[in-house]
């Protein structure tokens, strides 16, 4: 770990929701890219708890974990066709406007054969929590708010042409945010 962050302690809880989710979706041996990593907390854990190749893009490097770090240019991943087994797109999504969510999907499914989707839904805790966070965490991110209630994804994944799995997890009193996890991947 290279310096502390509030992060590093807000988003372990985040972490383990994450974990607990998508350790039944992976296979040991996987290669994964974690996009808009922001800290890199949850590839860290998954890498060392799951046993799996991982690697971690965004638009800039919020790193505190010692994982690979690869940066996002001109809105597009700097990877092959293919090259991973499964993209995460871990409460990446709300963060930009709702067509480059559309385009970053398909992107994403350019270079992998799956995408995991982890998102909060839009709730007025959770809105409130996430841009007090976001400011703590990462003082220059945008944080435009665009969240999409499950029916919402839901539509847009139809209207993408993809497939899907889809978790609605369980929110303790106190936690603020509502989370919602897909398992996409092209109807093809």
């Amino acid at each position: 770990m290279k310096k502390f962050n509030l992060s590093s302690i807000t988003s372990r809880y985040r972490a383990n929701l994450v974990l607990n989710i998508f350790e039944r979706w992976f296979k040991k041996g996987d290669k994964i890219l974690d996009v808009g990593s922001g800290t890199g907390v949850i590839a860290y854990m998954l890498k060392s708890q799951l046993e799996i190749e991982i690697i971690v893009c965004d638009v800039k490097n919020y790193l505190l974990y010692d994982v690979p770090f690869v940066k996002i240019k001109n809105d597009k991943l700097p990877f092959r066709n293919n090259t991973f087994s499964i993209v995460l797109l871990i409460d990446v999504l709300h963060h930009i406007d709702k067509l480059k969510q559309e385009q970053l999907i398909i992107e994403c499914l350019r270079v992998a054969k799956s995408i995991f989707i982890f998102e909060s839904e839009p709730t007025f805790s959770g809105k409130v929590a996430d841009i007090i966070l976001n400011k703590l965490h990462y003082s220059d991110l945008n944080t435009p708010l665009t969240f999409r209630k499950t029916h919402e994804w839901k539509q847009l994944l139809k209207k993408l042409h993809l497939k899907y799995d889809y978790i609605k997890l369980d929110k303790p009193l106190w936690y603020p945010f509502s989370h919602i996890a897909f398992k996409v991947s092209k109807d093809r």
